[in-house]
């Protein structure tokens, strides 16, 4: 059987972009100029279309001839260097204030392209024959592109921009104010007729109409529906949090009697173990046991609470010996290690990043103790570690029970064990891999696990050299 790999990585951000004020009118800040910044590689896109169709003008009029084109004198390369100037420009104004830009600015931005677009492309539907071809059927481009940015009476506003342009052209060209132009080698017959082209142009711009109907009220639509989803998330994550910190009140109360049940077992050991019979020695052993496993899931449930409340400091970030860390965790185990008859050797990483010692030692330490629980007696593990250019990657290797494929995307999951876990070891509190996953969204770094069932895992921690800021908790805890 194969060894399987799933990667756990870093979280950009703790819930993604959020639906601000306006959404259910228009797209949010981030993703329009996005959008922006999209209309801007798009527009070279043209730009190319057009420079190469002037060059095939210029050097093959011949091919087309063979479509019944005819070639265009200078003006496809005009339109290509008057987009490209514009392209430029707007490019340059992204880069100048896209990062404190506001949402405001973004949408205007947008529809300056749009504006812009729309009378350059009037100019060229004109140039192309704007009755005897379908080029003018490239406003529909614009207008449902509209419909997904703005709002209806935005989109709206694009769509009778576009029929105002195209309706002057022809109106102009038909009243003889433009000289009527094509691409087309064969003469139409609405070139010679004014009402045709008065009818094909009506009914250009009823499609568009048709079309900016649709897509307006789709898109209406699907961002209600956007909102609905964000808001019933946004609700269901303030009750995760009023239940998370109800579990958390109600563990850390519990602390007090099971340290009371401890210390009545502890004086039981010193002062009376040799008055008590054998079989109430058994129950206070396994009364003992129990409060140790109990113990050791209130101590991960407060730590795991913590670390999902704990603010992004970039305080919290400092140099770390990565090889004086994980020796500190690889001594804290040797006791569980010998009682389990593991053997845990170290290999020095040779390496320092900017992190938070606090967590990167809870991560680790719950690796470590993951891979001696997980390893049959007389096992090893293997703490280890090498530098891949910008990176540093730490293994945690062991020799023990493995993992099925199936159960690897639900690895990270809050008390999750796979059956030949459980069984292995029925003390375990099923959150040591819950904490691993939320140190590494708290400090944006990668988990990789590789694993065969009954030969072994290895857990891979890809730690970057130059740290950036760490990010915060997030809800998500799947």
């Amino acid at each position: 059987m194969a060894a399987e790999t799933f990667e756990l990585l870093p979280a950009d951000g703790a819930d993604g972009p959020r639906l601000g004020t306006g959404a259910r009118e228009g797209l949010g800040r981030e993703l329009l100029l996005a959008n922006a910044r999209w209309f801007v590689r798009i527009r070279w896109l043209m730009v190319a279309a057009l420079v190469a169709f002037g060059a095939l003008c210029r050097l093959a009029p011949g091919l087309l001839g063979a479509f019944r084109l005819q070639p265009a004198p200078r003006w496809p390369w005009a339109v290509a260097a008057l987009l490209a100037v514009v392209n430029v420009g707007f490019g340059a104004a992204l880069r100048r204030c896209a990062p404190r830009a506001s949402r405001t600015y973004a949408s205007a931005h947008l529809w300056t392209q749009i504006a812009i677009d729309l009378v350059i492309l009037t100019v060229l539907v004109h140039l192309a024959g704007s009755t005897s071809t379908y080029v003018s059927f490239a406003y529909l481009f614009h207008i449902v592109m509209a419909c997904i940015f703005f709002a209806p009476r935005d989109s709206f506003r694009v769509t009778l921009l576009a029929n105002g342009l195209f309706g002057g052209c022809v109106a102009l060209e038909t009243a003889g104010g433009l000289p009527t132009r094509s691409i087309l080698a064969v003469r139409m017959p609405q070139q010679d007729d004014p009402a045709l082209n008065v009818v094909l142009a009506a009914t250009a711009v009823f499609t568009w109409w048709v079309v900016w109907y649709l897509a307006s009220t789709i898109s209406r639509a699907v961002r209600e529906r956007d909102l609905q989803l964000a808001e019933a998330n946004e609700r269901l994550v303030r009750a995760d949090q009023e239940k998370n910190m109800i579990m958390l009140r109600t563990t850390h109360d519990l602390k007090s009697p099971f340290s009371g049940i401890e210390s009545n077992i502890q004086l039981l050991r010193f002062a009376h173990w040799e008055e008590l019979s054998d079989p109430v020695r058994r129950i206070i052993a396994a009364i003992e046991a129990r409060s140790a496993a109990l113990r050791a899931r209130i101590r991960d449930i407060l730590n795991l609470g913590e670390l999902r409340s704990a603010a992004p400091a970039v305080a919290a970030a400092e140099p770390v010996d990565l090889d004086a860390l994980l020796s500190r965790t690889v001594e804290e185990h040797r006791e569980r290690a010998a009682q389990a008859q593991v053997t845990v050797a170290l290999s020095p990483v040779g390496a320092s990043v900017r992190s938070d010692p606090r967590q990167l030692a809870a991560l680790f330490g719950n690796l470590v103790t993951n891979a001696i629980v997980y390893s049959r007696q007389g096992g090893s593990v293997e703490v280890e570690g090498s530098r891949r250019g910008e990176a540093v990657e730490v293994r945690v290797v062991d020799q023990g029970i493995g993992i099925d494929a199936e159960a690897m995307p639900r690895l990270f999951e809050e008390y999750f064990r796979t059956e030949e876990a459980a069984r292995h070891n029925p003390m375990s509190t099923g959150l040591g891999l819950a904490i691993v996953k939320q140190v590494a969204r708290n400090l944006g770094l990668s988990v990789r696990v590789t694993s065969e069932k009954g030969k072994g895992t290895t857990f891979t921690v890809v730690l970057p050299i130059e740290r950036r800021a760490p990010h915060g908790p997030t809800d998500d805890h799947r």
